[in-house]
């Protein structure tokens, strides 16, 4: 049981970074928050450089209508300076997945040796 408390930290620090390599913040206009498919999430920076997190939002006339923590807001598009959504990033998900094959290659080979070679070529000559 202690193992398995030991190591969930590990494991959400690990789906924290895989999360975080595979997507990336894009700056948007705010033409493009009212697509047919708008973001669940959306950073608006401030003129005064605060950020505020805005879920479930919609754009109405000149102001932006979501949820901060919890709470209906609505903020004057006039107060946004930048608005960034979260998006995919194939480029970085495919880096992530062949440094992730590299490090296992590598962890095999120091785990595992020179034993294959052992095995494999019927030398035991300690080369």
């Amino acid at each position: 049981m202690r193992s398995l408390l030991r190591s969930l930290p590990v494991g959400a620090a690990t789906w924290l970074l895989l999360t975080a390599a595979c997507t990336t913040l894009h700056t948007v206009p705010p033409a493009d928050l009212g697509a047919p498919n708008p973001p669940a999430r959306v950073w608006v920076t401030r003129a005064d450089h605060s950020t505020v997190v805005f879920n479930d939002l919609r754009v109405s006339g000149d102001s932006l209508i979501g949820m901060v923590n919890g709470k209906p807001e609505r903020l004057p598009l006039s107060e946004a300076t930048v608005l960034r959504v979260r998006q995919l990033a194939p480029g970085r998900t495919a880096g992530l997945v062949f440094a992730g094959a590299l490090g296992a290659t590598a962890l095999v080979f120091v785990r595992v040796g020179d034993k294959p070679c052992k095995m494999f070529c019927g030398r035991d000559d300690g080369l």
